[in-house]
């Protein structure tokens, strides 16, 4: 059908001279309108009305017009388009809707030459009045009046809509009210809904219902004389309350009256906060988002609390001076200048009925770690300057510190090559094995043996090593006879680096609440005054921190003389987050991020050290241990050496000791060569020839 609709304004526009289409600006041409008559109007349910649409060329030509309008389909439903005293001779299609999408389309054409009209009728439309409310009859945007230019140029440039207002009947019986929701169009909260009519002494009896159809009727049984009735509670929707009177046997006509209740709050949501909950920006963007399923979502309200001290007194200067309100209302996102410090942020979601939902959400405005001041110098963490020349001074030193701890280095490792060049025959271990050698040697007499054996296990090792280690968180008041206000503003948690809060309402205006807190370690108890609002709202941030520990709280509300009882009191637990240094006051959060930006410097450093000296340890290492290895075998050959010509000179003994007795001094001789053979041997162990040996003879 579409396609079949596309090409017939085709094939008319053809006929009528029109082959392109350009732009309204291209030919200079005044712009075309299309709008609805009437613009306005009031309709009651179950009753038609009729409206025209009209187009006004604008003092120009036209062969072509497409008008595409959209309407409520809850609201409003179409009896019958008409097409009957239109301008248009030519319908592509004839007018079509859509009472399920709520749509409607007209497209039509005039041969050459076209029409230049003020006022020319395209259609009727009839609608019928489905629910009250208010409905918008709207031309769209892909509506056209095309210029019979020969170019189909489009110089629609405006659109009139319609706007209209559906009530229900003027009653046609009792007159009728509701003390619970006095006006029919707004949504009220409460489940429970009385109605009330009048009862004429002529009156034989009512019959009425509640229901959800805005046109239905009672049936004819008397439900009485009384003249008020009350519904309890009532799900949450729109209802009509319909009655009718018997007055002389006959039954009268039908009053509705409409009632929307909704007593759910709108759903839960979270305060998205951008960049972040912690952040070093100042006007951080706080985005609301939430829906109701029921009467929808009317307005959003937001409070921003200081839990720091100096920013607290600020703030509530500037709303005393400023006049504000306790909540104000805003839409989302919702941005302001704030100062360095912790925030509560709170906010509420009002529907239409006056539900709300409340979300708080911590803010932080942190000072960042540091800033480059093009013409100052660098803001480190948001404390103090430090100016250009201060820091090009520290640089420099700085610098200078690292240059020399690095010529440190370096000069370890000359004498580490120093040592590698000199040998391992300086090693503490190997000289010491090179003087029992060269004792011992000396002993036998044969020197020449000495040099060459000492010449082999000459060789350039040396050691050097180096380890470190780097180890790195209110209660309401009441009144008496006035009751008592309720809190709607308490902090879920708090800590003793944060300022404790309190709020609420109360049900008299101007009046004093009084707010007690008492500290049930030690029993000590203080209180504070502040004044409630013209709406009765009220709210105090403490003048200090408190000490951690566990408190209680309550409030009463002092009316002129009268005091009420006391609130129903709070529990709070102060939680240590600060350490108080004589006046002065280091949260945790600061402490953690002063240790853990120094623990991380030296465990970098530190890791850097030992990774660095841990390599070359190990690689010189290796080198060291071959080279005391080899010198070490090599220092063994020689003791065997020794160790044989002990045995030679013991065996020459002994055959001396068979042909004749040894003289004293051999003797002494014999028993010296035999200690230092076992000393000997206990260097070197045994040999291969010995091991051989000693494996043949098993």
């Amino acid at each position: 059908m579409k396609r079949t609709a596309k090409i017939g304004l085709l094939c008319i526009l053809v006929i009528t001279g029109a082959s392109g289409s350009i732009s309204l600006a291209q030919t200079g041409a005044r712009s075309a309108s299309l709008f609805v008559a009437p613009p306005v109007g009031i309709f009651t349910v179950d009753s038609t009305f009729t409206v025209s649409i009209y187009v006004n060329t604008g003092g120009n030509f036209i062969n072509a017009v497409e008008a595409n309008l959209t309407f409520p389909p809850d609201k409003l439903q179409v009896v019958s388009p008409t097409a009957g005293k239109s301008f248009l001779q030519v319908w592509v299609n004839q007018p079509t809707y859509s009472n399920t999408a709520g749509t409607l389309k007209f497209q039509g054409a005039v041969p050459n030459p076209g029409i230049s009209t003020e006022s020319g009728l395209i259609s009727t439309v009839t609608f019928r009045v489905k629910s009250v409310g208010n409905a918008v009859l709207k031309i769209s945007d892909t509506s056209q009046v095309l210029l019979n230019d020969g170019k189909g140029t489009n110089i629609l440039g405006q659109t009139t809509n319609g706007v209209y207002t559906l009530t229900l009947p003027p009653p046609a019986g009792p007159v009728v009210t509701s003390p619970t929701n006095p006006d029919q169009e707004k949504w009220y909260s409460a489940e429970n809904v009385s109605f009330r009519w009048e009862a004429l002494p002529e009156y034989q009896g009512f019959s009425y219902i509640l229901d959800q159809d805005p046109t239905d009727a009672p049936d004819d049984i008397s439900e009485g004389t009384r003249s008020g009735v009350q519904y309890k509670n009532l799900e949450d929707g729109v209802y009509y309350f319909h009655i009718k009177a018997l007055r002389g046997g006959v039954w009268g006509g039908v009053t509705h009256y409409r009632v929307a209740v909704d007593s759910a709050p709108p759903a839960a949501f979270a305060i998205a906060i951008s960049p972040s909950a912690y952040t070093s920006n100042r006007r951080p963007l706080l985005a609301l988002e939430t829906t109701d399923v029921t009467s929808g979502i009317d307005h959003y309200e937001i409070k921003i609390i200081p839990v720091t001290p100096q920013n607290t007194s600020q703030a509530e200067s500037a709303d005393r001076d400023a006049g504000t309100p306790f909540f104000i209302e805003t839409v989302s996102p919702y941005s302001r200048q704030l100062a360095i410090g912790r925030y509560d942020v709170v906010a509420r979601a009002y529907d239409q009925a006056g539900n709300y939902y409340q979300a708080t959400s911590r803010l932080t405005i942190a000072n960042p770690i540091f800033e480059i001041l093009r013409d100052r110098g660098i803001r480190l963490g948001g404390a103090f300057i430090v100016p250009w020349p201060y820091a090009w001074t520290i640089l420099v030193i700085l610098v200078i510190v690292l240059s020399g701890f690095a010529r440190t280095v370096w000069q370890w490792h000359r004498e580490i090559e120093e040592q590698l060049r000199s040998g391992v025959h300086t090693h503490p271990s190997v000289v010491q094995k090179l003087d029992e050698l060269r004792r011992k040697w000396g002993m036998g007499g044969n020197k020449k043996h000495f040099v060459f054996w000492a010449l082999l296990f000459l060789v350039g090792f040396s050691l050097f090593t180096s380890a470190s280690r780097a180890q790195t968180s209110g209660a309401a008041a009441t009144n008496v006879s006035v009751q008592p206000p309720v809190i709607t503003l308490f902090p879920n948690s708090i800590s003793n680096d944060d300022i404790l809060y309190i709020g609420g309402n109360a049900s008299t205006p101007d009046a004093q609440v009084i707010i007690y807190l008492q500290n049930t370690d030690n029993g000590d108890t203080v209180s504070q005054n502040v004044a409630t609002d013209k709406d009765g709202a009220w709210f105090f941030s403490f003048p200090g921190f408190l000490n951690s520990g566990r408190y209680i709280i309550w409030t009463q509300l002092k009316v002129n003389d009268e005091i009420s009882p006391p609130s129903p009191r709070l529990d709070l637990v102060v939680a240590p987050t600060a350490v108080q240094i004589g006046t002065q006051r280091l949260s945790f959060q600061t402490l953690y991020l002063v240790l853990l930006v120094l623990f991380g410097a030296l465990a970098a450093a530190l890791g850097g050290f030992i990774v660095y000296h841990g390599y070359h340890f190990q690689t010189k290492k290796r080198r060291l241990l071959a080279g005391i290895q080899k010198a070490e075998e090599s220092i063994r050959r020689g003791f065997a050496l020794i160790r044989r010509d002990i045995e030679m000179e013991l065996a020459t003994i002994h055959k001396a000791k068979l042909a004749k007795e040894l003289s004293f001094e051999e003797r002494l001789r014999e028993e010296k060569l035999l200690k230092d053979l076992d000393m000997v041997s206990s260097y070197i162990g045994k040999e291969v020839w010995e091991i051989e040996k000693e494996e043949s003879e098993l």
